[in-house]
């Protein structure tokens, strides 16, 4: 039986438990999951041909050498994850759709068999999100719509008892990333196997989110004599410094506006003048930002700022940003060791 045949027969008991409502969405997933994995090809072969081009063969080093230094100095799976690529053909994986409440800073969740709840809705066609965004819009919701370069299977469909076909890939929209950028998408999508919590979207893109952070530093130091770096570290490693700079303020800048927005949600106020400080409030934001985007070095924050920006911007950088610090002491507590770290982490995430 064919590996694709497999997975319709996983995914069938999903299709016969859900709401009709809920088919389309959940059909759209693993059809177009499928599609993807259907267009893998081998890395290695890829590296061994000669129609292969220079750069795309240099990315694909640069990702073997991630991956074994994941693996081996930080502890992360060592599977057959991310040994496979698929060029895509677009800058985009998919669309991902995010909702919250007009006068309050919560987000709207939807629920899905095996992973639990989530702060988003991800779809492989463009215009299946628009669709959904609207009737979100019709519910009066805050909504936001967005390209996405990368996911992951969460580590399911990594299992050595499965056939390699179902191993998550690199995407071509990794390789469309700056080197510093490719090396910590990786490693953050190699994270999101080492724990995941249900219902809990910004405690799991945190985690992820340090995980990177600190692996792509570790990385940067031991690969000065790497021959995949060899005349470039010095170099990627200085972009990575200033874009953390860049973060650092764009993040400064929405968390202002974000304690400001909080505070004023809570005030006892009318409705109008909510939405009337709510719309002074992002305003302040974008003079703020045009204030200081001449510090900004290597990064552009252009086109978030050129959206018609609302709640769901606010709460989507908080979500891969909010608890990043609490991971980080949590490192520090367990004398920056990954598997005592991850252990902790683990443990944690039964609470």
């Amino acid at each position: 039986m064919r590996s694709e045949i497999k997975l319709f027969l996983i995914l069938g008991a999903v299709f016969f438990l859900s709401s009709c409502s809920e088919l389309g969405f959940y059909w759209q997933a693993a059809s177009g999951h499928l599609e993807l994995l259907n267009h893998k090809q081998d890395i290695q072969e890829l590296l061994e041909s000669p129609e292969t081009s220079a750069e795309l063969k240099r990315k694909l080093k640069l990702v073997e050498s991630v991956r074994t230094f994941a693996s081996g100095n930080m502890g992360l799976p060592d599977n057959a994850a991310y040994t496979a690529y698929v060029e895509l053909g677009r800058p985009f994986v998919t669309m991902v759709v995010t909702a919250a409440q007009p006068l309050e800073l919560k987000a709207q969740q939807w629920c899905y068999w095996f992973v639990g709840c989530q702060e988003y809705r991800g779809y492989f066609d463009e215009a299946d999100a628009e669709a959904f965004a609207l009737e979100m819009k019709e519910q009066k919701l805050d909504v936001s719509v967005g390209g996405v370069s990368a996911y992951s299977t969460l580590g399911w469909l990594n299992k050595p008892w499965l056939p390699n076909y179902f191993s998550d890939p690199v995407l071509s929209t990794f390789l469309l990333k700056h080197d510093a950028e490719l090396i910590a998408t990786l490693i953050h999508e190699m994270a999101h196997q080492i724990v995941y919590v249900n219902n809990d979207t910004a405690c799991n893109e945190s985690f992820a989110v340090f995980v990177e952070q600190e692996g792509l530093r570790q990385f940067l130091d031991v690969a000065e004599n790497s021959t995949v770096i060899a005349g470039k570290m010095e170099k990627t490693y200085q972009w990575y410094l200033s874009a953390s700079k860049d973060r650092r303020l764009f993040r400064e800048l929405v968390n202002t506006t974000f304690e400001k927005m909080e505070s004023m949600f809570a005030e006892n106020i009318s409705d109008t003048e909510k939405l009337q400080k709510k719309e002074q409030l992002f305003a302040e934001l974008h003079e703020n930002y045009e204030n200081r985007k001449k510090e900004i070095q290597v990064l552009s924050y252009d086109n978030w700022f050129d959206k018609k920006l609302n709640n769901s911007h606010l709460l989507g950088v908080q979500r891969y940003h909010s608890q990043v610090e609490k991971f980080a002491l949590l490192f520090e507590e367990h004398g920056q060791q990954w598997p005592q770290f991850f252990a902790a982490v683990r443990k944690l995430s039964k609470l």
